[in-house]
């Protein structure tokens, strides 16, 4: 009796199948240890080696000899003082007043006219008498103050006008009792024009005084070289301490200026 061995074919056929498929078992795993490939100096400013896919490397020149064109920032000029503006000293007159004074005329032609003063006012001593409260047991106490201080009766005043009609066009001071103030220096202008009266008053007081215009249009040509205390006003000095003239000689003004 034949043995039936169509099945075992049947199974080497189906081997055979597999094996001309290439289909083979999964080669075995076997456990590997991670490679950290992460460089911390990869971005470092020293990395020499460090390049970038974004940008060309070029090597860095040397620009310090190439010439560069200035920036520009704008520019402030310095006023520009105009010689028609330059104002010559025409009076000047320090005296101790004691409720006294003196006055001059001026025919202003071409304002404007300044005028500046500085003050030695009469100091008095005073004695303030207060009383001072005890915060623990309430009593008080009479104590006295004693300090210096300008006195009352010292005031001086500057008092321009036209000398027709008697009309004040300026008048500045020194001494609150009269309504100014207390500033030891002071300078101010006259923009008006014509025949000026100018008077100095005071009491208890000393004041050095100097009047100022314009040369040019206030007098005649022949006379401008006479002129050698001169200076520019600066336009905020109508309220300001004494401007520096810039020479120290005096001229006085003969038959212009009479006292």
């Amino acid at each position: 009796m034949k043995a039936d061995n169509s099945g075992l074919v049947y199974i080497l056929a189906i081997i055979l199948t597999l094996l001309i498929a290439g289909c083979v078992a999964p080669p075995k795993e076997t456990p590997t240890t991670p490679v950290d490939l992460y460089n911390p100096n990869q971005f470092a400013t020293n990395n020499a080696s460090s390049t970038s896919g974004f940008v060309s490397e070029v090597t860095i020149a040397d620009y310090s000899l190439v010439p560069t064109t200035p920036i520009d920032h704008p520019t402030f000029l310095a006023t520009t003082q105009i010689p028609s503006d330059i104002t010559c000293r025409i009076y000047k007159k320090s005296a101790a007043y004691s409720y006294n004074g003196s006055a001059f005329t001026f025919d202003q032609k071409n304002p404007p006219m300044y005028i500046n003063y500085t003050v030695i006012p009469k100091n008095v001593t005073v004695n303030k008498v207060y009383t001072v409260i005890n915060p623990v047991d309430k009593s008080e106490k009479t104590e006295t103050l004693t300090y210096s201080d300008y006195s009352p009766t010292s005031w001086f005043e500057v008092t321009v006008r036209n000398n027709a009609t008697k009309e004040i066009y300026a008048q500045e001071g020194f001494g609150e009792k009269q309504g100014y103030s207390t500033y030891l220096s002071h300078s101010f202008k006259v923009l008006k024009s014509g025949d000026l009266l100018v008077e100095l008053r005071g009491n208890d007081i000393q004041a050095s005084t100097s009047i100022w215009v314009k040369p040019q249009g206030n007098f005649e040509e022949s006379r401008l070289s006479e002129f050698t205390t001169c200076m520019y006003w600066d336009g905020s000095r109508d309220t300001l301490a004494t401007a520096i003239p810039t020479t120290t000689a005096t001229w006085a003004v003969e038959n212009q200026v009479r006292q």
